[in-house]
């Protein structure tokens, strides 16, 4: 039962943010909606492995848009990575010097609370290499909704008022291009269904490798391969509105009360955790977009600090249909998983 109520929540509220036309709102609004039930009754669920699926779905949908052309501009995208990694690493260390002034936390705490991980995998982390994970899983919890619920506001503002030409031609392609998924029969699912099956066999085992977003990563490279071999259909539009709302309500189900309470006592480390991912995000997509040559709002999406399956969801949202975004999102978070930890270590083992 409380299953039920706590997707229904999520739909209810996500219907209510899209309409709203929020960016990213069947997300923001899903979260938005199990998290509300989850605070005030303690009793919203939804079964992890569901986690899976929306990211089998996720991983489906951008595979989906995968082109030959797409795969041959894969070597351009290093540069790129290499300038966001070291964006996000320098952002990193400069609010956990902040984080380390300002409050009683220790070192090594306050580099897990400024890194750009994965929510569930970084308190993990740092616990198993010492650190606070309460506060830790608090802050990244701080940093995941920031990034999911404020950050694409910010980001289409700004690339408004910086490029407000390539702003508009930009939402304008995206609403014909509505107009005309809408216009036409679209996909269904009886033709996507044996696409689907093979993405959510690739996610599970994704997942089951133990790589940092294998499912979606699988996923991904499953439907790629099917769609570059011409033996893959499109994604109906509302299955990818559902995995908006599975993801959601994984999310939401997992903030409780206690770190709503939590979060007073962090305030001050939070806001600076925004602001400067928010810097980082503009300033810093402003120069990929630059020295790259890629759209500015799918630059600043780069430097996200959200979810790779997350911010391939809201992308398409803000009208950034980009494989080359979403490779870029799982790279960073691999990289932050796989080198941020060893560069902790080594800063703390000096320091100590």
């Amino acid at each position: 039962m409380w299953m039920v109520l706590t997707v229904l929540a999520a739909l209810m509220m996500g219907l209510l943010v899209f309409k709203l036309r929020v960016p990213g709102g069947m997300l923001v609004g899903a979260i938005l909606g199990a998290a509300a039930l989850n605070v005030a009754t303690g009793q919203a669920f939804i079964y992890p492995q569901t986690r899976i699926v929306a990211q089998a779905l996720t991983g489906a949908y951008i595979g989906c848009m995968m082109t030959r052309e797409d795969v041959r501009h894969l070597p351009r995208l290093i540069r790129p990575y290499l300038m966001v990694l070291a964006s996000l690493l320098v952002l990193n260390l400069t609010m956990a010097a902040v984080f380390y002034r300002v409050t009683d936390l220790d070192l090594l705490t306050c580099l897990f609370c400024a890194a750009p991980g994965g929510m569930s995998d970084t308190p993990l982390i740092a616990m198993d290499m010492g650190a606070d994970s309460s506060v830790v899983a608090v802050m990244q919890f701080v940093r995941m909704i920031f990034g999911m619920g404020c950050l694409p506001s910010v980001i289409m503002l700004s690339d408004r008022l910086i490029e407000p030409e390539a702003a508009r031609r930009m939402e304008a392609e995206a609403v014909q291009q509505h107009e005309r998924k809408r216009a036409g029969s679209g996909p269904t699912l009886r033709a996507f269904l044996p696409t689907m099956c093979a993405a959510v066999a690739a996610a599970a085992l994704g997942k089951w490798s133990g790589v940092p977003a294998g499912a979606l990563s699988a996923a991904l490279i499953v439907t790629a391969g099917l769609k570059l071999s011409g033996k893959c259909s499109g994604m109906p539009m509302w299955l990818r509105r559902l995995a908006q709302v599975i993801s959601g309500c994984c999310i939401g189900s997992g903030i409780t009360r206690e770190q709503i309470i939590q979060m007073k006592q962090l305030a001050l480390p939070a806001v600076v955790l925004c602001l400067g991912y928010m810097a980082c995000c503009v300033g810093m997509g402003l120069v990929v977009h630059k020295v790259f040559h890629i759209q500015l709002r799918e630059a600043m999406l780069t430097l996200s600090p959200a979810g790779a399956t997350e911010m391939a969801l809201i992308a398409v949202d803000l009208g950034v249909e980009s494989a080359d975004l979403v490779v870029l999102q799982i790279c960073r978070l691999v990289g932050v998983m796989l080198i941020f930890p060893q560069i902790f270590h080594v800063i703390v083992s000096i320091l100590s």
